[in-house]
């Protein structure tokens, strides 16, 4: 059979929310976005099959483009015929349905647990329970401990046998012990397991994957193979100073696919679509941030915030990393994130009053009503709080990663680019609303580019460049991100009113600017798309640009934007007034700097 040239391609995000279709293209030997189009998702009830918002998304498309992509029955035409009808290929990603459900069983809370918690944290997936052998508190800190277990010292026997089996898990992830280290605890926890696989309470039996002491796989095996599916791999932590994550990861990824993804209504039908595999969303993100960061030699941070999770790829160097919270979207796992998230920390962000009763009925309502849009500025405004939050929280995990080696010594990392996604901040009214909610979810510093995923392109770019590399790097390089501007954000702090940088922005046609901006403050500076300016940067003594002496001054050239120049003198880590009233006044004032109109007043 003749190799099919692709020519033309679809590709297609089933998310939690809303289904997003884009059609590519060559047009004059490169590849170009055609057209897009969206639909509500449709896998939940009433419809209860993904693929009827697919198609009404697909039938969008074909409006746009002037051209018929599926036949009468909803089937893709492929390949693409003489008459242009039908594409050569079909690529899909998904992040719908609920997450896989995990324990985790360890030796240590703070070394063999916190591994596997990272591990988990990689792919779509809640970890219910932690069961440990040092310590007698699970996870989450503030659920209820079985039979009223104190939070201090070991659980009983039937505490833990009860842990294990809380919230139906679907798998139970076993680890402990460096290679060469302990043996008898991993056995007996691998006991503990065992009795609690038997009881007959359970409805499923979870898969039990090991990654533990690699000397006690056999003993572990003839104890677990038993009573359950048993997966064994690497050790996660071979030693105190290593990770290994690589094989545990890919074993969730795998079971989110055989246990979620494909048991959505109507993907066995999808997967007919296309001889390529639908891939988790999270894994093609991640995939077109390396891609940003390595082919740009670039630190280059992703976050897409999404209905039901939650994602940050990071690419530094040699380090990567991504992060995904399940129990941290705008809308089906908002009740899950008010469980998590104090509720004044999501008050700080609003520059209207609302008691504490009123905030949590609207986001309790909120998480009941997932699909909709904010009808007010009242709303958008509680929809960019809850981002903040969302990005805040993945943020402080993704920094965790850093404290082991090769990655510890980074410090405060500084990104050259920033890349948003997400309907929360793509469809914002204005810029200035989506490049306030990054700037103080994720507290860049230095010099960092911003962008947005306007197109709901980057879940789709990886998984397109499995098929079809080129397409995905010139998407990437012409359709994918909206330019919002450069950001100059010192770190330190000041007294406010008081100069915190002096700025001379230089122009391609020789032309000048200067000024300053007091600590506290924020101010945008013309500098259109595609443009480019010199910046000389004159932070003062106590503030840093990223050279590692406060008070030291930089040339950066800088590349414009639909905002320009966005000077965030507002110092890091960022700080908020205690005063309720001056502190509503702070946000709406930044609001409006960053050129935001009709905010609440």
């Amino acid at each position: 059979m003749a190799e099919i040239t692709i020519n033309s391609i679809l590709a297609i995000d089933c998310g939690s929310a809303t289904t997003t279709v884009a059609l590519i293209e060559q047009v004059n030997g490169a590849y170009r976005l055609a057209a897009t189009g969206q639909a509500p998702s449709t896998y939940e009830p009433p419809w209860q099959d993904m693929t009827i918002g697919m198609v009404e998304a697909v039938r969008e498309v074909e409006k746009s483009a002037g051209r018929t992509l599926f036949n009468s029955g909803g089937w893709p035409i492929t390949p693409q015929n003489t008459n242009r009808q039908g594409i050569d290929a079909v690529v899909i990603v998904s992040s719908a349905g609920s997450p896989l459900t995990v324990v985790l069983a360890g030796l240590m809370k703070n070394i063999s647990i916190a591994t596997a918690r990272r591990a988990a944290a990689m792919t779509y997936a809640a970890v219910v329970n932690e069961l440990s052998l040092d310590t007698g508190s699970p996870t989450p800190a503030n659920s209820p401990l079985p039979n009223g277990t104190p939070r201090e010292g070991r659980l009983s026997p039937e505490a833990q046998l009860q842990l294990l089996q809380e919230g139906g898990p679907e798998a139970i992830i076993l680890v402990g012990g460096t290679d060469g280290g302990a043996v008898r605890p991993v056995i007996d926890l691998a006991r503990v397991i065992a009795m609690a696989l038997r009881m007959p309470t359970l409805a499923e039996k979870p898969i039990v994957l090991y990654a533990g002491n690699s000397e006690t796989r056999t003993e572990v095996a003839e104890i677990l193979g038993p009573v359950a599916p048993l997966r064994a791999g690497p050790n996660i932590r071979p030693t105190l100073a290593i990770e290994d994550l690589a094989a545990i990861q890919m074993e969730l990824e795998n079971l989110y696919v055989q246990r979620k993804m494909a048991q959505l209504p109507g993907f066995q039908k999808l997967n007919n679509w296309s001889p390529y595999p639908v891939l988790p969303a999270s894994k093609s993100f991640e995939k077109v941030i390396t891609y940003l960061g390595r082919h740009n030699n670039l630190n280059v941070l992703g976050a897409n915030v999404g209905s039901r999770a939650t994602v940050i790829s990071a690419q530094a160097g040699d380090y990567q990393n991504s992060i995904i919270r399940s129990d941290a979207g705008v809308g089906h796992s908002l009740a899950s994130l008010l469980k998590v998230v104090p509720l004044e920390k999501f008050q700080r962000w609003l520059a209207f009053e609302m008691t504490p009763e009123d905030l949590y009925n609207r986001l309790l309502n909120k998480s009941l009503h997932p699909t909709s849009m904010p009808e007010t500025q009242e709303d958008l405004l509680l929809a960019h709080a809850v981002a903040r939050e969302l990005l805040r929280l993945v943020m402080e995990q993704v920094r965790e990663g850093w404290s082991l080696p090769p990655v510890a010594g980074m410090g405060q990392v500084q990104w050259n680019l920033i890349v948003g996604g997400g309907q929360t901040l793509t469809r914002a009214p204005q810029p200035g609303y989506a490049a306030l909610v990054l700037l103080d979810g994720l507290e860049p510093w230095g010099v960092t580019s911003l962008a947005l995923d306007v197109a709901g392109l980057a879940t789709m770019l990886g998984a397109i460049a499995t098929i079809q590399p080129m397409a995905a790097v010139e998407i990437a390089a012409r359709d994918a991100f909206l330019n919002l501007g450069t950001v100059i954000a010192p770190m330190g702090h000041g007294t406010p009113g008081k100069p915190a940088l002096k700025l001379k922005i230089n122009y391609a046609d020789d032309h000048y600017v200067e000024t300053e901006v007091a600590y506290g403050s924020m101010q945008v500076i013309a500098l259109p798309p595609g443009e480019k300016a010199t910046l000389e940067i004159r932070p003062g003594r106590h503030f840093d640009i990223g050279l590692g002496q406060p008070g030291r001054g930089a040339l950066a050239e800088v590349e414009g934007g639909i905002l320009g120049i966005i000077v965030d003198a507002r110092g890091r880590p960022l700080r908020l007034l205690k005063d309720e009233t001056r502190r509503q006044a702070q946000i709406r004032q930044w609001l409006g700097e960053l050129g935001v109109t009709h905010a609440i007043t």
